[in-house]
């Protein structure tokens, strides 16, 4: 097994940041070693001969991984450890732990706040889910949405955030956002031949993508976590990340119609059934029905 250590380098320009296209990149083999101060994984086995790519120089400990697979997707992944801030109330439950054993209802039936169904419909987004995950013996909280981000490319994007117990008594998170995107319209992938849906159902590129997710998850481990203070409290489970949870959330997007006497908004959730209804101007005061 290969290993690859994220050195922590401070670059210092005139301009005091560095450009990704500026920075050189490493090719990964199969189940190469990557790790930073909190975090270590794996990287994945599927397309060996179109590897992923972590940058050569990091100076945020931030793994950050990304590939190409010619006439199937882009594929771009990013986990970090941050400190679990007090504002991050949702997270802050499963580290509860009684609100942890309830944290599945809960976050499953959290109706979208204001903010983020405004957020939601001006974006675009016609697919929106929270549900649970498991990763390195920590349950997770996830969100999924998709959308077509421009003309000839769609993309879905997840955010998987992981509350822990450093070993200094600090609360932390392992934030993961990764994401893949496809094209259509005759947009094509660099150094491919044919867009994406045309060589690939769309259902088969999301599969793939997931099990190179499983590959990374299940690999993962966290150095600076208090285990012994996880387990004691009851926050780590003997569970791993599996294929089949999304599909069992509801989406909470909205599909909405302008009304054009009213100057207003009428939304139903897709699956949840919630109607919701907002004066165009009064972007973030919404007026809502839970069915």
């Amino acid at each position: 097994m290969k290993t690859l250590l994220l050195t922590l380098i401070i670059a210092i320009s005139l301009s005091g940041c560095m450009r990704r296209s500026h920075v050189e990149y490493i090719s990964l083999q199969p189940y190469t070693k990557i790790t930073s101060p909190s975090v270590g994984m794996l990287s994945p086995s599927s397309y060996p001969k179109d590897p992923f790519l972590i940058p050569s120089i990091n100076a945020n400990a931030v793994i950050w991984l990304d590939r190409t697979i010619p006439n199937m997707m882009k594929e771009d992944i990013k986990i970090s450890a941050e400190s679990l801030k007090p504002e991050y109330s949702t997270l802050d439950r499963l580290l509860d732990k009684k609100l942890n054993g309830e944290f599945e209802e809960y976050f499953i039936t959290l109706p979208l706040t204001e903010w983020k169904m405004y957020n939601t419909f001006e974006r675009g987004v016609n697919y929106y889910k929270d549900y649970v995950d498991f990763v390195a013996g920590l349950k997770c909280g996830t969100n999924v949405e998709s959308q077509n981000i421009a003309e000839g490319i769609g993309s879905k994007k997840y955010w998987t955030f992981c509350p822990y117990y450093d070993k200094q008594g600090n609360k932390k998170y392992i934030g993961i956002d990764y994401r893949f995107y496809f094209t259509f319209n005759q947009t094509k992938f660099e150094g491919s031949d044919n867009v994406s849906l045309v060589k690939h159902k769309f259902e088969e590129i999301q599969l793939q993508f997931k099990k190179d997710m499983k590959e990374i998850f299940d690999s993962i481990e966290i150095y600076d976590m208090d285990k012994e203070r996880m387990e004691k409290e009851g926050l780590l489970y003997n569970k791993k990340y599996t294929l089949e949870m999304e599909s069992n959330a509801k989406d909470k997007s909205l599909k909405c119609t302008y009304i054009k006497e009213t100057d207003s908004f009428d939304c139903i959730g897709k699956e949840t059934g919630r109607q919701c209804t907002r004066k165009r101007t009064e972007k973030y005061i919404w007026d809502c029905k839970d069915k």
